[in-house]
């Protein structure tokens, strides 16, 4: 039986940046594994989600996997926190995203994204001692916080007795709530915001004074911790801040993926979130990312062998590399990203996939390296499958995809498209 195969490279779409001689990353990139797919198959620019809204990791995937977030997506607080195991639809319990970041009130900064300076150790060392050191008890809550990716974690309220709604807003000044997405706000004023409700109700006026609760209290530990007294020692700035974003209700249950297409699937990923939408879509769920001390190449390597061995009809992979040094508006390192997944994980996956397969390349959303933030950008899609006759598309660039004869528009529309041309 032949094979579907969705390879996501995590914002690797982008605009033209004057340091790459005005190309887009995927356009400066050497990406002979791409072109020859490029070659076989048909390309177009799909919308994410819609105009004007900004994609996350996991909104992003979700639309990918066919499931609309503008119509089934709580946000990324919720689904990250329900990964985790840390959420339950029965009223009580709330997530959220955190970020470790840094503020110098003397100074006036903030910095939104501090601990990705931070090793691993550090990170789980300050998140320890928030878990140890902070109390909510006076408030008949308690807390739960999950730290990872250097920088980033998950932060779940239990209310012991009453009610609580994930519907308040951010203390994270860099974006806002509209619904259940995110917006970044341009030229944000550099200090943490107090968590309002958005709607009115008690259980939402009672999470908001939880939440600035919280943030006030772990900034003491975190203030105080012997790892950022280290780091204000040798002249690195600390993670002395929680700032929270990101809260909505409980996950909505999804239609199972078999039920939709009669395929199994098998989603591999590095966030929480995806583990989220594998269980609520009746999917298999393996974390897919480097080891500690492994290099990125030694990853995508045994990344290939992962790929190849599952054993569901549809594997859908989500590649992190490229989207980092968009973030950082580090287009060269970008470019190296999309390269190193070309030779080291695509080359060997059309060598040792079959004939026979669907291969899927695209993006989950676009992160453009002179915006460093996400964006509503269409991004690139690739398609090779049996009996598909190629376009005259040669590269999967976002110039080239645009005049492709890909018929898929949306994200959402992708996956019923994949199943429909699969042997």
């Amino acid at each position: 039986m032949s094979k579907v195969y969705v390879i996501v490279l995590d914002g690797a779409a982008d605009r033209p940046v004057a340091a790459l001689g005005h190309r887009t990353p995927l356009d400066a990139a050497r990406t002979p594994a791409l072109d020859g797919l490029a070659r076989q198959g048909r390309s177009a620019l799909i919308t994410v989600i819609g105009e004007g809204i900004w994609p996350e990791s996991d909104s992003g995937a979700m639309a990918l996997l066919s499931y609309d977030p503008l119509l089934q997506y709580t946000g990324r607080g919720p689904l990250e926190g329900y990964g985790l195991g840390m959420v339950r639809d029965d009223g009580r319990v709330i997530a959220f995203r955190v970020n470790f970041a840094s503020r110098d009130e003397s100074a006036g900064t903030l910095d939104r994204r501090t601990a990705r300076g931070l090793d691993d150790r550090h990170l789980q060392a300050l998140a320890a001692a928030v878990r140890d050191q902070v109390s909510l008890a006076d408030l008949g809550v308690r807390f739960d916080l999950f730290a990872f990716n250097r920088h980033r974690g998950i932060l779940s309220f239990t209310a012991e007795t009453g009610e609580l709604s994930g519907q308040v807003t951010n203390t994270d000044p860099g974006f806002r709530n509209v619904g259940a997405f995110g917006f970044p706000v341009p030229d944000f004023d550099p200090r943490p915001l107090p968590a309002r409700p958005r709607i009115s109700a008690p259980a939402a006026m009672r999470a908001a004074h939880v939440v600035n609760a919280f943030v006030e209290r772990s900034s003491v530990v975190l203030r105080s911790h012997p790892v950022n007294r280290e780091r204000l020692a040798s002249g690195d700035m600390p993670a002395n801040l929680l700032l929270v974003r990101d809260g909505g209700d409980p996950p909505k249950p999804l239609a199972g993926f078999r039920e939709k297409f009669g395929c199994s699937l098998t989603i591999m990923g590095q966030i929480p979130a995806e583990r989220g939408l594998a269980e609520l879509m009746g999917a298999e769920f393996a974390y897919s990312m480097p080891e500690p001390g492994e290099t990125e190449a030694a990853y995508l390597n045994r990344a290939v062998r992962q790929v190849l061995d599952a054993r569901t009809d549809v594997v859908f992979l989500h590649l992190k590399g490229p989207d980092e040094p968009g973030h950082d508006n580090r287009p060269h390192d970008k470019r190296r990203a999309i390269e190193l997944i070309d030779s080291g994980f695509l080359r060997p996956l059309l060598e040792a996939s079959g004939p026979q397969d669907v291969i899927a390349v695209t993006s989950d959303h676009a992160t453009p390296c002179e915006l460093g933030i996400h964006s509503d950008d269409p991004v690139p899609a690739l398609v090779r499958a049996p009996g598909l006759e190629p376009d005259d598309t040669d590269r999967l660039t976002e110039g080239q995809a645009a005049g492709g004869d890909l018929p898929v528009g949306r994200a959402v529309d992708l996956m019923p498209y994949l199943v429909k041309v699969r042997p």
